[in-house]
């Protein structure tokens, strides 16, 4: 799974002042964390140019790490969060889908497809970087938004979040990832039954059957993952470190694997019925009023 280390990456110097149209940037230098959040112009979805600059930030912070300027912003942690009010992702571009699937553009959906998962797989090993990584699920997170959460090495939720795997619904499942992070998470037959459930969750539901590995209350995320990255001091970052390091050893989770499963969910895709584009219209209904206002589409 190969990348251009140097596509829309930000210069180094300008750290602190980088710009994204769709996710903003924050450095923390107590707990030496760079926060990346969908911000408020981003598509509650996981869209192609949300995809375009997660993309650009992988590019720039591997820049940074390549740079004097590191010695001046050490970066310990990297956060995946969202700054829209009651969501985190709602997972695929599921617009474009129907497009796509009834025009049977396989290229263009193989392509969007192998974007997510090119990222995902750069999260799960921390962009090849010295990092911890973690997640912040203060919303919603459905189907793809979930799957890019899973990639992080650490999930924190607030309790009453609402996550969950819905594709089964319109005939398909998650092709971005969650089968082999949840797997790992969890083994392969509860992974399966979550998948093929359908069911949201619960941040708390989530927790207790281990697929979340810290719980915070509502309203208190954020601060849950400060307060976790400020423990133990660079001691415990480090233990942290060789924690995650060993763990993608013995659990790797291969891009080729990453790449098989996503083209098995494009052929499947194209092979929806018109009952499954009617429900996948359904959503995508659901997440147009998400785009114009900050409210529960569902």
């Amino acid at each position: 799974m190969k990348s251009d280390p140097t596509s829309g990456a930000r210069s180094p110097s300008e750290f602190g002042r980088w710009a994204f149209p769709t996710v903003d940037v924050d450095y923390d230098p107590e707990a030496q964390a760079l926060w990346m959040s969908y911000n408020h112009n981003a598509t509650p979805h996981m869209s192609s140019e949300i995809l375009r600059d997660v993309s650009a930030v992988r590019a720039s912070v591997r820049a940074l790490f390549a740079s004097p300027q590191i010695a001046d912003h050490p970066i310990r942690y990297f956060l995946l969060a969202s700054k829209k009010p009651g969501v985190f992702n709602l997972g695929g571009d599921l617009e474009m889908f129907v497009d796509v699937i009834n025009r049977q553009d396989r290229d263009t959906l193989w392509v969007y497809a192998r974007a997510c998962v090119d990222l995902v797989h750069s999260l799960s090993v921390a962009f090849d970087l010295p990092m911890v990584t973690l997640s912040v699920v203060e919303g919603q997170a459905l189907g793809g938004g979930f799957e890019g959460a899973l990639a992080e090495d650490f999930v924190v939720t607030e309790e009453d979040v609402r996550i969950g795997m819905p594709e089964i619904a319109f005939n398909t499942f998650p092709g971005m990832g969650a089968i082999s992070l949840l797997s790992r998470r969890l083994g392969v037959a509860r992974a399966e039954d979550l998948i093929s459930s359908g069911k949201i969750y619960t941040g708390r539901e989530m927790f207790e059957m281990g697929a979340i590995d810290i719980l915070a209350p509502n309203g208190k995320a954020r601060e849950t993952a400060t307060a976790w990255m400020m423990e133990g001091g660079q001691g415990q970052f480090e233990r942290r470190l060789a924690l995650t390091r060993a763990r993608r050893q013995f659990f790797p989770i291969a891009a080729q694997e990453l790449e098989s499963i996503t083209d098995l969910w494009v052929d499947t895709c194209l092979a929806a019925t018109p009952a499954d584009i009617r429900h996948m219209e359904r959503l995508t209904a659901a997440q147009r009023r998400m785009m114009r206002k900050d409210s529960n589409p569902f």
